[in-house]
């Protein structure tokens, strides 16, 4: 532990944390008894859909005791008074905001209470955090040792010929970083989706949205179509992306975690420290 005094909450589920950076944003963790005190905790970020309700920590309790990694999931809140915006975060920016970087300061800020290797980390998100996931694996590919995509309603395609947030094109002028293809492609990529999440009235965009794009992102498609189009063009961009299809499951995170959780066992080296003792 990087904290001098341990506080009853620091391991198991934590306190809802503010931000350091924003104190509009939240941040809690679920740190497992099982850490390894002779080594960096590996960090595993879960990333909220829509509805923001927190069902992933739960989830991936079992897998965080089972391997000594640290869960935590940010928080990113409606900031419209009336609540009429839950995309913001999806697009890594908006309203002034730089998500991607009020993430990795969330890290940081973790990994100064408790002993995290923060310099690469796992991601999983869902729906709405499927589509902060696979954005972020855009921008930062080098942070990441591993990302699961779970059925983003948007795709942005790893597409050089398209702007963003359709592709990739421009995301200089947006972020003053460059598109790197081969470090997108280092990174192992797991996508994820119910064999039965055909609805598409939430997720529908017309020809004159930026993130149009026909026969990927228009009203005619469902998100196993864009998921799809996805692996496909970052199979095409060099990428060997994983795809499961999770039997009987519609548009429900909770059922897709076991996928999520047996792919990363074969992606991120375990330190089971009941196994090791």
């Amino acid at each position: 532990m990087i904290r001098s005094v341990l506080h009853p909450y620091d391991s198991g589920f934590t306190p809802w944390m503010s931000s350091r950076m924003d104190q509009r944003f939240l941040l809690s963790l679920y740190v497992p008894e099982s850490l390894c005190p002779a080594s960096k905790s590996q960090l595993l970020v879960l990333v909220h859909g829509s509805s923001r309700w927190d069902w992933l920590r739960q989830s991936f309790r079992d897998f965080s005791e089972k391997t000594g990694t640290i869960l935590l999931a940010p928080l990113f809140p409606v900031l419209n008074s009336d609540g009429s915006d839950v995309n913001a975060y999806k697009w890594m920016h908006s309203h002034g905001f730089r998500y991607d970087l009020l993430l990795l300061d969330m890290i940081e800020q973790a990994a100064s209470i408790w002993d995290i290797d923060f310099d690469r980390f796992a991601l999983f998100g869902f729906s709405g955090g499927g589509q902060f996931a696979h954005r972020f694996l855009y921008l930062h590919p080098e942070r990441l040792s591993a990302v699961s995509i779970g059925a983003p309603g948007n795709v942005s395609l790893p597409d050089q010929n398209r702007d963003w947030p359709a592709g990739v094109k421009n995301i200089e002028e947006h972020f003053g970083m460059k598109f790197d293809a081969d470090a997108v492609c280092a990174v192992p990529i797991h996508l994820v989706i119910g064999d039965a999440d055909t609805e598409t009235w939430e997720i529908s965009k017309q020809p004159e949205d930026p993130i149009y794009i026909s026969g990927v992102n228009d009203q005619n498609t469902n998100r196993i179509e864009r998921i799809n189009r996805l692996r496909n063009e970052l199979s095409l961009l060099g990428s060997i992306p994983v795809i499961d299809y999770v039997k009987g499951a519609s548009h429900q995170g909770e059922l897709l975690a076991p996928s999520v959780i047996s792919w990363l066992e074969t992606v991120i080296a375990k330190e089971d420290c009941r196994l090791a003792g």
